[in-house]
């Protein structure tokens, strides 16, 4: 059996992770090749059928009007992407249990990037160590749990935001809405990441404006309501909120 270093064998989890992630995402975009686009343009299902259709005319003989029933052909062109669901797989969470057996205890110093000549401490990542059973009653073997959870980082939460505003098709305001702006104050649907369906449920909650969003989410409570009462996470809340300042320290 090869010996490995302690560092490698606890890398092993998150690199399989990693690459489990990397599969699940090359399948998705497999499946989108293959069932959703043709030649750079997506595929359809044609359906071909008849529905009757009601047309009335006047009876040339006696002038009076007539009902009569018609089957007209119709056809539905329809994605196969709206049919079949694509295989999204994402790794969120992922729970490691395993013991590790040390063979031959390794240490290395700790040095400091910025100053080569100093030593921040000692690592034990070179120690030589194999794969053993967690319960294994072995004075040499220690047993690892490890949790590998998924999180967004802002950044790319913020492309997201800007992605969906692109794909709602979310149109300018009106003029008039923007003329009614006070005090450095936009309509909310000037916030990325808010279409009209979502700026109308805020609406309805007394939230039109940025000022109005801000003065909203001023407590954790403001904030956690507002969440619940339209159906988004208090993350995007609060994004919205700094982008809502954003906006209106721009424009003073």
């Amino acid at each position: 059996m090869k010996l490995l270093q302690l560092g490698h064998l606890f890398a092993l989890p998150l690199q399989s992770a990693v690459r489990a992630q990397n599969l699940a995402f090359q399948e998705t975009l497999s499946f989108l090749e293959e069932f959703g686009t043709e030649k750079g343009s997506a595929r359809t299902f044609i359906l071909r059928t008849e529905r009757m259709v009601e047309e009335r005319k006047i009876d040339p003989e006696t002038g009076e009007p007539k009902t009569e029933f018609k089957a007209k052909p119709i056809e539905l062109s329809i994605p196969l992407l709206a049919l079949l669901p694509p295989p999204v797989m994402q790794l969120r969470e992922m729970d490691v249990e395993f013991g590790v057996e040390i063979v031959e205890p390794r240490s290395e110093p700790i040095k400091s990037p910025a100053v080569p000549a100093a030593v921040r401490g000692v690592s034990l990542a070179p120690t030589l160590a194999l794969f053993a059973p967690p319960g294994a009653a072995n004075p040499t073997t220690i047993k690892v749990k490890m949790k590998i959870t998924r999180d967004v980082p802002e950044g790319m939460a913020r492309l997201g935001d800007v992605l969906a505003d692109m794909l709602s098709g979310r149109a300018e305001p009106p003029a008039e809405a923007q003329k009614g702006r006070t005090g450095g104050s936009h309509p909310v649907e000037k916030i990325r990441g808010i279409g009209a369906e979502t700026a109308e449920l805020l609406r309805k909650k007394g939230v039109s404006t940025t000022a109005d969003l801000i003065t909203a989410t001023e407590t954790k409570e403001g904030v956690r309501n507002l969440a619940k009462a339209i159906g988004v996470s208090e993350r995007r809340i609060l994004g919205w909120r700094r982008k809502a300042r954003l906006l209106t320290e721009g424009e003073k």
